[in-house]
């Protein structure tokens, strides 16, 4: 269940989960789309980002956000990068000429997160983050 937000400050290991579990993040051209939402959040909030990667059904962020907060930062890349990928989606199955549904293309509501709190938990979580993908799934991890 997502957390209540107490604190808006500070950094954060933020796990934020594909509504029902639907695994779309990975879909081709998609994980590109959530970078790019990533980086544009950002930079125009000024945030920092220290890791992140993308799993089939949610992702993981280490982030210290701006003053405008978590809860900001977190809804403007999930309202962008939603409409984003539900644009993309639509866009490669009209030019293959085939009907495609974006109905399922949403994030869950809320997210989980961790406030990190000493430098040593930053090294375990960032750690963590880094493996996740690839002893978990296979997956090639990114990050900045």
């Amino acid at each position: 269940m997502p957390q209540i937000h107490y604190s808006q400050h500070g950094t954060f290991h933020i796990v934020t989960n594909a509504k029902d579990g639907i695994p779309w993040c990975t879909y081709d051209g998609i994980p590109e789309i959530l970078i790019d939402n990533l980086v544009m959040t950002r930079n125009i909030q000024k945030a920092r980002i220290f890791a992140f990667c993308i799993l089939p059904d949610h992702m993981h962020v280490l982030i210290c956000p701006s003053e405008l907060g978590l809860s900001k930062f977190m809804q403007s890349f999930k309202c962008n990068s939603s409409r984003d990928v539900r644009r993309h989606i639509l866009t490669r199955s009209s030019d293959a000429g085939v009907a495609a549904s974006t109905d399922d293309i949403f994030w869950q509501k809320g997210y989980y997160d961790e406030h990190i709190k000493s430098s040593a938990q930053r090294s375990r979580v960032t750690r963590y983050i880094r493996n996740n993908p690839v002893k978990l799934h296979g997956f090639e991890s990114r990050g900045f």
